[in-house]
């Protein structure tokens, strides 16, 4: 009887222990077989709202001007976006920067930009088939942001191809992001970035628009659990802004992948030592301090007509209903459906703002974005309040409009120019003759 009663006891603290498990077992990797465990088909409605990593629709709540969004595309065939140019006048400034602007695209940052473990069981950094920069085959073989923005403009130059490191590629692909780099390595990797796409676009430089994404983060919030360094991400936009005259800056911060059903666990969590350690309090802390800073930046080098701009955008925030199918077993990477998840979710959030939420619809369901006929700009901050589209034939009337008030300003000037020494003499002449 005694040794039923003590079967019994010891049945009921291993369920009792089993119920006290966190919400992170169920998600994350067997360490020893690296085989995902089975997450549920609902919604836990035991779920503590203060045990949250972090409210995933407030990642980024900043307001904008809503962009309605009337045609998407699924695939290079299907792609039917109208294009902007020729009836529009684009790219005159970020706020009017078009798709079909840009010709000119490089990466900065760290593994998720260099590629690493897109090759199954090898560290090799696959930087053709990265999200920020990859242009291995196209976008229904592989999906990348270069990709995509090829079905709006055509040889494109930075594309990186192949894989290696940055040092074993050539220098025509800006691709400067390297394996395990942090915030503090930003300024070195601008400089270099720079130097690559002056040697190699020359004197044309200063009529191309760059889109330069900077993936940072993911790496060292992992590793270190602080604060990014404020200094160095400024640094390294000083060093872009005055190497590039016509640039948008992508800061683009750590990743958070979740269970389309529980968005707000950061199944990156438990593969990072210090922050599986973290409160859930203590780690939204310590996000919302990256985000500040961000935000911050953000700020101090946007102009509201200018021809450089940033855009900070905190956290790259994918689910699925199989989030461990977009990671690297072990690790806090992206495998390539990862990255093909990360490269939709990024194009449709330039392309649709901060508004665009992917908490009410699957990414997989989702499609690839076109641009809103209302606003075919890329959502900067400059045109986050208000869209202006001005037709080619106005800007021409505008400019020309323009030219003429110049030149008759111009002109009342060089008369006062040439007859400024005559007006002088005058005033001097009278002076003299009231002294006599």
């Amino acid at each position: 009887m005694l040794k039923k009663l003590f079967c019994v006891l010891i049945i009921i603290v291993v369920l009792a222990k089993k119920h006290q498990a966190t919400d992170y077992d169920q998600y994350d990797y067997d360490w020893l077989t690296a085989k995902p465990r089975p997450e549920s088909s609902t919604p836990s409605s035991t779920k503590s709202p203060d045990d949250d990593d972090v409210i995933v629709d407030q990642l980024d709540n900043r307001k904008a001007v809503n962009s309605e969004i009337s045609g998407g595309f699924s695939n290079e065939k299907s792609f039917s976006c109208p294009h902007a140019k020729p009836m529009l006048h684009t790219g005159e400034s970020v706020a009017q920067l078009s798709p079909e602007d840009i010709r000119i695209v490089g990466a900065m940052g760290d593994s998720l930009a260099s590629g690493r473990g897109l090759w199954p069981f090898t560290d090799v950094e696959f930087r053709g088939a990265a999200f920020p920069i990859g242009g291995d085959a196209n976008m229904d073989g592989l999906v990348t942001l270069p990709n995509i923005l090829s079905q709006f403009v055509p040889n494109l130059e930075g594309i990186s191809h192949g894989m290696g490191s940055k040092s074993a590629l050539p220098d025509y692909q800006f691709n400067v992001a390297e394996i395990g780099a942090e915030t503090e390595d930003l300024p070195q990797q601008a400089l270099e970035l720079v130097h690559r796409i002056q040697r190699y676009v020359g004197r044309t430089l200063k009529n191309k628009w760059a889109l330069i994404t900077i993936v940072t983060g993911s790496e060292e919030f992992c590793e270190k659990c602080e604060p990014p360094s404020r200094t160095s991400i400024r640094r390294a936009l000083g060093v872009l802004r005055r190497g590039l005259p016509k640039a948008l800056i992508v800061l683009l911060g750590p990743v958070h992948v979740a269970s389309t059903y529980r968005q707000n666990i950061n199944l990156m969590r438990p593969r990072c030592k210090c922050l599986e350690k973290m409160t859930g309090s203590n780690y939204r802390k310590l996000f919302d301090v990256w985000k500040t800073y961000f935000v911050d930046l953000e700020n101090e080098f946007n102009t509201d007509n200018g021809t450089f701009g940033v855009l900070s955008i905190p956290s790259l925030a994918i689910h699925s209903r199989n989030p461990q199918s977009l990671l690297v077993p072990g690790k806090p990477l992206l495998n390539r459906k990862g990255h093909s998840y990360a490269a939709k979710w990024l194009w449709n959030r330039l392309i649709a703002g901060p508004n665009y939420n992917i908490s009410l619809i699957a990414l997989s369901e989702d499609t690839y974005y076109c641009p809103s006929l209302g606003c075919p700009y890329i959502r900067t901050v400059q045109n986050f309040k208000s869209c202006t589209i001005i037709t080619e034939e106005e800007w021409r009337k505008q400019t020309i409009i323009a030219k003429e008030h110049k030149t008759g300003k111009e002109a009342r000037q060089e008369v006062i120019r040439t007859n400024l020494a005559g007006v002088i003499a005058v005033i001097l002449g009278l002076s003299m003759l009231s002294v006599l």
